[in-house]
């Protein structure tokens, strides 16, 4: 099963290098929360939170938003969790640039 997501043709451009950069910060969310760094996790989920929307990703921004306040409060599974979440979020992701298919 797939997100289809519609976005602005505008950012057909920046978005396959913004989508790796997601995968990049989920593959450090996890390591962060086994490594028991809760600070690092949170730093990850709170700039996941914040351009999640701006790329017109609000999912992205939910899953950052939640990792920041599991880092908040202690919880390393629950970061893990929405790291595993975030992944497959990421993996089933086809976005849409006006009317064609954008290259994620």
């Amino acid at each position: 099963m797939s997100d289809a997501v519609r976005l602005d043709p505008s950012l057909a451009a920046i978005l396959p290098r913004y989508l790796d950069i997601c995968r990049a910060d989920c593959a450090a969310l996890l390591t962060a929360a086994r490594d028991h760094d809760l600070e690092s996790a949170r730093l990850l989920g709170h700039r996941l939170k914040g351009s999640g929307s701006s790329y017109g990703l609000p999912e992205i921004s939910r899953l950052g938003g939640e990792a920041e306040a599991a880092s908040l409060a202690g919880d390393r599974a629950r970061v893990q969790a929405l790291s595993g979440e975030l992944s497959r979020y990421l993996e089933s992701l086809d976005v849409i640039c006006g009317e064609e298919p954008c290259k994620s």
